[in-house]
């Protein structure tokens, strides 16, 4: 599949549904950031600029300039934190100007969260515009591992819009709490967006496969608490020739895993069989909630389909798992970057 086609169908989607606005100047009281800038109060880190933040209940806004940024920035803060990427449409990822990337694997980090690029430890924070990438890569060799995040999200009412998250494994991990991506682009390979505790609703954004793998690891353990992933007006893509029919939407890493694709694209990039176990001798199979409804693609829902895969109708796809009965409250949620009719049935 030609990706840059596909990005420009996705961005013409995007258009009508958020009107184009640039965001080219620092919002009145928000920190600014720019590595190009030597005058009094602009940082050259995103880290410094969130360091410089009062550890209280007001809100906050940093501005970061176009360029590309190294290290890790991690956000620990009582109050609301916004993170605003210099932009010319604050609707589309492709616009993005701002990147923050890093190259660190859990195995030298420490743990999955401490590889991450930038890590959310926080409620109430919205992400705008900012290409967040984790390069470590593929594994050395057979055996070794590659899990190295570019977003770990821990908390409430967390929104991340017209946003890329690039890695190989595990770029996107929701720990916990709830999130909402609107907008955005996720690559990867492997279970390249995972998390147990955390909901996450992702909408109208593109899943960018860079290998044969698996899209979803999501890790429920046990109906006493919600964890899932809903995929919502989603574009499945390949990145690298030879690769379609080789994605599976996802693997159950725990028992109770629960995801569900809608209203979705997905061309010819998945395995007919869809879903497949964690492993061969370890299935973990038994009380997953796979669930499709709506999509479209030459992959999507057909008799190949694995048994423990169900497709559901329109009343538990659009009431059950619409943005506010997946959420608890849709408030939250910056609204030009929502469908304003998903859910009504």
């Amino acid at each position: 599949m030609r990706v840059l086609s596909l990005l420009s169908l996705l961005a013409l989607e995007i258009v009508s549904a958020v009107n184009a606005v640039g965001v080219t100047e620092p919002p009145a009281g928000a920190v600014v950031v720019d590595l190009n800038s030597n005058a009094a109060g602009v940082y050259k880190t995103i880290q410094d600029a969130v360091a410089s933040l009062p550890n209280d209940s007001s809100s906050r806004t940093i501005f970061i300039h176009p360029g590309t940024y190294r290290g890790q920035v991690i956000l620990r803060r009582p109050g609301p934190t916004t993170f605003q990427g210099y932009t010319q449409d604050i609707s589309s990822q492709v616009a993005n100007t701002v990147i923050l990337t890093n190259s660190l694997v859990a195995s030298a980090a420490g743990s999955n969260s401490k590889s991450a690029t930038l890590q959310i430890y926080a409620n109430d924070v919205k992400v705008y515009n900012i290409d967040i990438k984790n390069t470590y890569g593929k594994p050395g060799g057979p055996g070794s591992q590659s899990q190295a995040l570019a977003l770990s999200q821990s908390g409430e009412r967390n929104g991340y819009y017209g946003v890329g998250f690039f890695s190989y494994q595990d770029t996107v991990y929701t720990a916990d709490g709830t999130s909402y991506f609107g907008n955005n682009y996720i690559e990867g390979a492997v279970d390249y967006i995972f998390g147990m505790k955390g909901v996450a609703y992702f909408y109208n954004s593109i899943l960018a496969n860079s290998n044969r793998g698996f899209i979803t690891a999501q890790g429920r353990e046990s109906e006493a608490y919600l964890g899932a992933f809903v995929f919502d007006k989603i574009k499945l893509i390949t990145v690298v020739n030879g690769t379609d029919n080789k994605m599976f939407l996802g693997r159950p890493w725990r028992n109770h895993s629960t995801v569900i694709f809608k209203n979705s694209d997905f061309g010819n990039v998945v395995d007919l069989r869809g879903w497949t176990t964690w492993a061969s001798t370890d299935p973990r199979t038994d009380a997953v909630y796979y669930a499709e409804y709506n999509n479209v693609g030459a992959s999507a829902w057909n008799p190949s389909r694995v048994s423990f895969a169900k497709q559901i109708g329109k009343d538990e796809a659009e009431g059950k798992w619409s943005v506010k009965g997946t959420l608890g409250s849709d408030s939250w949620i910056d609204s030009r970057f929502r469908c304003i009719s998903c859910g009504v049935i």
